[in-house]
């Protein structure tokens, strides 16, 4: 009789440690793996962004955070680890619970995975995490030798007064896009902004190895005269080239063009800069096409799209279902959408949506870098000439 005293307190106990293992949850945003970019190629090294991971307590018992650890794996042997103490988890809940109440998690979705990371009905909170509540890590920054193929995260802490532990990772990919590519324009360009971090574009899920492609001109500068019209830039008008084979799965060809989003004359770059933030959040308000303008979507198999943004009005050559072939010209570059000055976005990315996805990091065939020592990957700045 004592024995099955024993072992119904024994069961009742491993149930109890199983309810509240599942009662927290760790979310990762993009959800199937995080992609590496060179920092410097031939010293093989690697730069990270963990874009968001989020706990979430289920439970009716409180999760309180302790500590939280970071830990980058190679063959299940972590090679270093990042350990953030309960005052650095408050900082972190402080921030999410500013973003959620600025409506940044709506406002911004496919930066968060629509609903899929942060459900409407669960709320951000602090280092101690009620039913329903979550903590939300962003913007985590990794540089690195060598291979790394996991991330791991735990979360250490207390439910009920119990020491609990609750860990999960995401595979790490080191590698390109799978289909072959050749620059989306041909000649010699410049790109501005590409996958480094003193650039916007790494910041952003979809777009996270995008490049923003313009033309520079004898003065150094991408436009004649004071670039107040379109056509002062000398990327404007340039044929827009396909670049893989694929068929086209989506398409827009009507979005005007707006001058007032350029910088004006003596206007100086903090005032524009003031100007512009207020009206890209008016244009993510508005959807796909108030951010991408006139634009087409391919699909080249390999669970692998690539965009071209900001296309000129009517100029885009291509419908749905057309098939092409890579250097096919499928319109011309412009300045509608959420775009400064004339120029072509290009990205590639792993849904058939240009927002709702994760960017794939890509290295042309046909492209040779100025001033580089050997053939490597795009970096924002770099001069660049396509065949």
């Amino acid at each position: 009789m004592k024995y099955s005293v024993a072992v119904c307190l024994m069961l009742s106990l491993l149930n109890a440690a199983a309810e509240t293992l599942r009662s927290v949850e760790i979310r990762f945003c993009p959800a199937l793996a995080i992609r590496t970019y060179p920092l410097e190629s031939r010293r093989d090294l690697q730069s990270l962004l963990l874009q968001n991971v989020a706990v979430i307590n289920h439970g009716s018992a409180p999760f309180k955070i302790e500590n939280i650890e970071i830990e980058l794996l190679r063959s299940n042997r972590a090679i270093e680890s990042r350990d953030m103490d309960r005052e650095a988890v408050q900082r972190i809940a402080d921030r999410g619970a500013k973003l959620q109440a600025a409506g940044i998690l709506q406002q911004v979705g496919f930066q968060f995975c629509g609903a899929d990371l942060i459900a409407p009905s669960i709320k951000l909170a602090g280092a101690t995490l009620a039913r329903d509540q979550a903590l939300l890590i962003v913007e985590q920054v990794f540089a690195f030798n060598g291979a790394r193929d996991t991330l791991r995260i735990r979360f250490h802490g207390h439910v009920d007064g119990h020491a609990t532990e609750f860990t999960d990772s995401i595979p790490i990919k080191s590698e390109f896009a799978k289909n072959k590519y050749n620059f989306p324009l041909r000649g010699v360009w410049y790109a501005g902004w590409g996958a480094s971090f003193h650039t916007g574009h790494r910041w952003a899920i979809p777009e996270e190895f995008a490049l923003d492609i313009a033309k520079i001109g004898e003065s150094g500068l991408s436009h004649k005269g004071d670039g107040a019209r379109f056509d002062d830039y000398y990327a404007y008008g340039a044929d827009v080239l396909a670049a893989a084979d694929g068929h086209v799965i989506s398409a827009a060809n009507d979005q005007p063009e707006d001058p007032s989003a350029m910088q004006r004359p003596n206007e100086t770059q903090e005032a524009y800069f003031a100007r512009l933030q207020k009206e890209q959040g008016e244009r993510l308000v508005k959807g796909l096409t108030a951010i991408t303008g006139n634009y087409v979507m391919i699909d080249h198999g390999k669970n692998e799209y690539s965009l071209y943004a900001h296309l000129q009005p009517d100029s885009v050559r291509v419908h749905v279902g057309d098939e092409v072939k890579v250097g096919d010209v499928i319109g011309k570059l412009g300045s509608s959408g959420n775009s400064t000055e004339p120029h072509l976005h290009f990205h590639v990315c792993d849904k058939p949506d240009p927002l709702m996805c994760a960017g794939v990091p890509v290295n042309f065939s046909n492209v040779t870098i100025q001033w580089a020592d050997l053939p490597r990957p795009i970096q924002s700045g770099d001069v660049v000439i396509a065949k």
